[in-house]
């Protein structure tokens, strides 16, 4: 069902480009907004995998990743964003986690006047994994979070983006002497408006 909405998504951002191309012709006094606050919310899938795959290979995932995100974009190339982002439940018989994060990124891409905007993430998080019961010695940490995506924001809707993007949580976790990487990825779509 995910993969369909994320085809449906990328199926409409095309589409919507090749109108934007046409209908810019006819709106010339319209002028794209490169700079100012936004702000979003979107959904997702959710991914677990770790550098000793027997410990994430029986989890599964239960519902949707939800991602709230805020910024502001400075210029074509540079944003400055934080998200708030509430992972699906990751299940095993008798364990859980219900991860979420918060994080600050530089979003650097590049805006061009049709509206598309190809991007890169880098940043640092705060990562509670909130476990059922206790394996880890701690399950909060830091983590690095990185990714790609696209958003496209015709000047015709004055504000309003769709994103469609891959972020991953990169992290590690102690068991004694020990120590594991893990990543939480989310493969997602958003929508977001600018001031």
């Amino acid at each position: 069902m995910m993969k369909k909405s994320i085809g449906i998504a990328a199926l409409l951002l095309a589409t919507s480009t090749a109108h934007a191309n046409v209908q810019q012709n006819f709106d010339e006094d319209l002028t794209p907004k490169y700079k100012g606050f936004y702000v979003g919310a979107g959904l997702g899938s959710t991914k677990l995998d770790s550098s000793d795959d027997l410990t994430t290979s029986q989890f599964e995932d239960d519902g949707q990743t939800v991602k709230i995100l805020a910024g502001y974009q400075f210029s074509k190339v540079f944003a400055l964003e934080g998200q708030y982002t509430k992972y699906s439940k990751l299940a095993t018989p008798g364990y859980s986690l219900s991860p979420t994060s918060f994080s600050l990124s530089a979003n650097l891409g590049y805006s061009f006047d049709n509206g598309l905007r190809p991007f890169g993430i880098i940043g640092v998080a705060v990562l509670d994994l909130d476990e059922s019961g206790q394996k880890f010695e701690d399950d909060s940490s830091g983590a690095i979070r990185y990714g790609l995506g696209l958003e496209y924001a015709p000047v015709q809707l004055k504000g309003l983006a769709v994103r469609v993007g891959y972020e991953v949580d990169f992290f590690a976790i102690d068991f004694g002497s020990v120590t594991n990487d893990y990543t939480l990825d989310a493969f997602y779509v958003s929508a977001s408006y600018k001031f």
